[in-house]
């Protein structure tokens, strides 16, 4: 086998293996997960006044 043969066996035998590393290396994509539920309020505390320590939002006062 010639020299320059040989140089090309080699290149082609370490580009092969790249490969495989890369497609093994990269395995299955992680399943996504689920979307947690979102919490709603029917009480919006949004208000101008300023509320006492303890007091309760949702009271309606």
């Amino acid at each position: 086998m010639s020299r320059a043969k040989g140089l090309a066996a080699t290149a082609g035998l370490i580009c092969a293996g790249a490969v495989t590393v890369i497609a093994l290396g990269a395995g299955p994509e992680p399943e996504p997960q689920p979307t947690p539920p979102r919490v709603y309020s029917s009480c919006l505390a949004a208000d101008t006044k300023p509320m006492p320590a303890g007091a309760d939002p949702c009271n309606g006062r």
